[in-house]
């Protein structure tokens, strides 16, 4: 497609966005055919109660920003998503005084870079803004350098400002994308002496400053199948870590067999690939199953073969992958993880199996929580790139790779520790190491790079006055309200996402909506154990929540709530 037919579609969608629509509106989505015809049955919904949205739950809904909403109902299928969606007030969230999380709709876990660097391919403009730019608009500009059509019925858009002229620009060789797991604009912003090669490359490159993650819940999975596909979970069905099937809760990516069944929109690699009668070279080089989202479906599909996707899931830190993609013997067999063990034990100037002070450089399932892996993980990437021959034709190879680390870490010590600034620098590191590989195998002026972050993360409550709310403990407490059993009424649970069981509902005779209301009158003082922290001790009476909705209300809540504003 043309940069203007692309700029046709755009128009439609700021127009949409306007009126408050995503270009979800103005087309269908398109996904690709089940072959999978001995796996779970079709999606069902997740209630039968045609109880109209009303009262406390839906007014608390109806009164968070259009923007907030417009992120919940991208994130919402009917079907795979849960029953109940919970928003904390701002800045509480879901976790402890020393866990944390990011999954929400609020502009510090949104708001992530998205940057494409490649001298002869991108315009060297640092900078820009682009009206309700995304981490979907990714791929359908990588589409553009692909010289490949793009479907119409997506969101994602190219960023058209970002590229040079077609008449100014070959096709590159080699198309590199880059996530930092964890690493959105608030984590980036707080270590900002941290990350001299990217802050080079996005000067020398374009950024778009203003982009975000799109929809929400902000997590790995559902994003990083944003990034490939360029739809929304509302489109692609990858809403969270697990998905209702029916009366089931399963993994959206199937822990064991790491299948791509449940992604139900095809990725750029699926629509590239056959183009080149799959002599393109695909990979991807991640943490685990949830990232399969950027690379697709492999030999899943009808047209499609066994990209390479190498994933480090076993405990003595060994790459897995499943039936549909593969693992080429030359990634397997890499060396030199002893050696990145003992430069990051040495950083410190003592030899003592600690990073940072942590004891965690002996066992290989620990490597994953230090930067350690950031560096095995660069040169895997160098190996492949020299083993498989990626950019070595006229014929764009695709690698997509992501750096777990930031995020991890920031789980363990938090976004504000000195911990995931040291990561930070490794990451930026491993990004600068990669930029002189391709430039002295693949070439200069011939790949480009597109980084990006799958969300931002929360700071210590303490920072912030935030209450993290304990969601075991809610959940045990709304169970006793409606007298019984916490296992009984909940099938399972993430943070601001409860999945609850339909036959209790049924039996019991609670309603969504009565649990809802529930949820949106608790207060911190139920949300105690043990001693409550002086700076909080005068907000006991304080609501929690923001809003609390049955999630099947999200299209009515849309209607009267945005297009009626």
């Amino acid at each position: 497609m043309s940069v203007s037919a692309h700029r046709t579609v755009h128009r439609c969608a700021i127009v949409l966005l306007v009126l408050g629509l995503t270009l979800a509106a103005c087309t269908s989505s398109q996904d690709p055919a089940d072959p999978d015809s001995g796996g779970p049955g079709p999606d069902t919904g997740s209630q039968t109660s045609t109880e109209r949205a009303a009262g406390p739950a839906f007014e608390t809904a109806c009164n968070l920003p259009t923007k907030e909403l417009q992120r919940l109902r991208r994130g919402y299928m009917p079907g795979r998503s849960p029953e109940i969606v919970v928003v904390p007030k701002e800045p509480n969230y879901f976790g402890g005084f020393t866990t944390w999380t990011h999954s929400g709709p609020w502009d510090y876990v949104q708001n992530v870079p998205v940057m494409f660097y490649g001298p002869g391919f991108i315009r060297p403009q640092g900078e820009i803004a682009v009206d309700g730019s995304s981490v979907a608009d990714i791929s359908p500009t990588l589409a553009e350098l692909l010289r490949i059509e793009w479907p119409e019925d997506r969101p994602g858009v190219p960023v058209a400002e970002a590229l040079l002229p077609d008449d100014r620009r070959d096709t590159p060789k080699l198309i590199v994308v880059v996530v930092w797991d964890g690493g959105g604009w608030n984590v980036l912003d707080r270590w900002g002496d941290s990350w001299p090669n990217l802050k080079r490359m996005m000067a020398e490159g374009t950024t778009v400053t203003n982009a975000d993650v799109g929809s929400s819940p902000s997590v790995t999975p559902a994003i990083h199948a944003s990034i490939g596909t360029g739809t929304f979970p509302k489109q692609h069905g990858i809403v969270d870590i697990p998905i209702r099937r029916g009366d089931r809760i399963v993994g959206s990516w199937d822990a064991a067999e790491k299948s791509p069944r449940y992604l139900k929109s095809t990725t750029l690699a699926d629509i590239y690939d056959p183009t080149t009668n799959n002599e393109a070279e695909v990979a991807m080089i991640a943490e685990n199953n949830w990232h399969l989202g950027m690379i697709g479906h492999g030999s899943y599909i009808d047209g499609g073969d066994k990209d390479i996707a190498a994933m480090v899931e076993g405990s003595d830190g060994s790459l897995v992958t499943s039936e549909w993609y593969s693992l080429p013997d030359y990634l397997a067999d890499t060396e030199g993880l002893e050696d990145d063990v003992r430069s990051v034990d040495q950083a410190d100037g003592r030899v003592d199996s600690a990073w940072m002070g942590h004891e965690l450089l002996t066992d290989p399932g620990d490597f994953r929580h230090t930067p350690v892996w950031e560096l095995f993980q660069t040169r895997l990437l160098k190996a492949l790139i020299d083993e498989g021959e990626f950019g070595s034709d006229s014929v764009t190879d695709l690698i997509y790779t992501n750096f777990k680390q930031i995020d991890l870490i920031g789980h363990d010590w938090n976004m504000l520790s000195p911990e995931v600034e040291n990561t930070v620098k490794y990451s930026d590191d491993a990004l600068g190491e990669l930029v002189e590989h391709m430039n002295a195998t693949v070439g200069r002026n011939e790949w480009v790079i597109a980084m990006t972050a799958d969300h931002g993360q929360s700071p210590e409550a303490e920072s912030t006055g935030a209450w993290p709310i304990a969601i075991q403990t809610l959940m045990g407490q709304t169970a006793d309200h409606f007298g019984v059993g916490v296992d009984d009424l909940f099938q399972q649970q993430r943070p601001g996402a409860l999945w609850l069981d339909r036959d209790t509902l049924e039996r019991e005779g609670i309603s969504e909506r009565a649990i809802a209301e529930f949820i949106l009158d608790y207060r911190l003082e139920n949300n105690v154990s043990g001693d409550v922290p002086s700076e909080y001790r005068s907000r006991l009476d304080e609501k929690l929540m923001a809003a609390a909705y049955p999630y099947r209300w999200m299209p009515e809540i849309w209607d009267r709530c945005v297009l009626d504003r």
